[in-house]
């Protein structure tokens, strides 16, 4: 009796073992062809403004993008252009407005910058709007049900090409973020502007702490997603002349390793920006919890400009049911993950 429920259990782990790389395994039959910093693509003028902020050891410079080419990017510094040493790009946009930055992007004076100079596109806090399962792909490769829910990021923003340290179930989201440009009050509807950005998360506290008895996203969710490192962004905040109309087209592509793993529109997300935005001043006085420690979302007053609302991710990360128990199963040091998106740059991540 003894052997037979040994082999049951050998045989039980085998079949744990193979379902859990089984389901890790890329959903799509492709490769990364080249380097993704070749060919990149500004947003057209007549289509919206390119943000980005040049940083060196003396200073950090607010750049209007014009075009990238295989020498570098074409810039015009704001500062420079208006005699005022600017580095956040929501002062810019309240101090001259859209029309006056746009005219600067046309007739100020070019430059060349490398990419490389780039660090985050605005200054940001420590503590962001997060959407969960907001994907109906996601949460059903996840296992939640009950439609998109909100959590707290809390992280300090690190560059497009910044390491990710790493943890003990290590994953990446891929995600488009948005930005609104002036402050959101209940009722209220603002433009935004969109940043590519990874929600990269353990999923071991997460799946450790979380309640399922409390309010989804409200439990295991600020610890799993929080920590440094783990919220990098794109080279560039995007200011679209039709905010709305602009991100239902952008397409996120992400690469492990050269393995193209997601791939879908952000026009799929389920709740929009905005939604996003009233559903957490909606939630503003539910509690977060992060070990002994009680946080709150958002400020009921309303959310500032310039905050970061994470608007979810796609199928195809490595968490499901069946790999929370194999670490092997998720990402490991070396690993590197290459996020893109037309017109929103490209984030290269290396584990650490």
């Amino acid at each position: 009796m003894k052997k037979w429920l040994l082999i049951a259990g050998v045989v039980l782990v085998l079949l744990l073992v193979v379902s859990s790389f089984v389901l890790t395994r890329p959903a799509f039959d492709a490769r990364l062809e080249g380097d993704p910093l070749q060919g990149l693509k500004i947003l057209p003028l007549e289509q919206g403004l390119t943000l980005a902020r040049s940083s060196s050891e003396e200073t950090t410079r607010l750049l209007l993008v014009r075009e990238a080419t295989s020498e570098g990017l074409k810039v015009v510094d704001v500062g420079r252009a208006t005699g005022r040493p600017l580095d956040d790009p929501m002062v810019a946009l309240t101090l001259f407005g859209y029309d006056e930055l746009d005219y600067i992007a046309r007739k100020g004076v070019e430059e060349l910058v490398s990419i490389d100079t780039l660090t985050v596109p605005l200054v940001a806090g420590e503590s962001h709007i997060a959407a969960g399962t907001n994907y109906k792909a996601h949460a059903e490769e996840t296992g939640i049900e009950g439609g998109p829910f909100l959590f707290p990021k809390l992280t300090t923003a690190t560059g497009w090409n910044a390491a990710v340290p790493m943890r003990t179930r290590l994953d990446y989201e891929a995600e488009l973020c948005a930005v609104p440009l002036s402050r959101v009050i209940s009722g209220g509807e603002v433009q935004f502007g969109y940043v590519l950005c990874n929600d990269f998360t353990d999923r071991w506290p997460l799946a450790r702490d979380v309640d399922f008895d409390q309010p989804m996203g409200t439990t295991g969710f600020p610890e799993g997603k929080g920590g440094p490192g783990m919220m990098p962004l794109g080279p560039f905040l995007l200011v679209p002349r039709d905010h709305k109309g602009f991100y239902p087209e952008v397409e996120l592509e992400l690469y492990l390793n050269g393995d193209l793993r997601q791939k879908s529109m952000a026009g799929l997300m389920i709740w929009s920006p905005q939604e996003i935005a009233e559903q957490a001043l909606a939630a503003c006085e539910q509690d977060y919890i992060k070990g002994e420690e009680k946080l709150r979302l958002v400020d009921c007053e309303g959310i500032s400009g310039g905050s970061i609302l994470l608007t979810g991710t796609p199928e195809g990360v490595l968490m499901h049911q069946a790999t929370i128990w194999n670490p092997l199963a998720y990402l490991r040091t070396g690993d590197e993950v290459i996020l893109r998106a037309r017109y929103c740059g490209v984030l290269r991540n290396v584990v650490e």
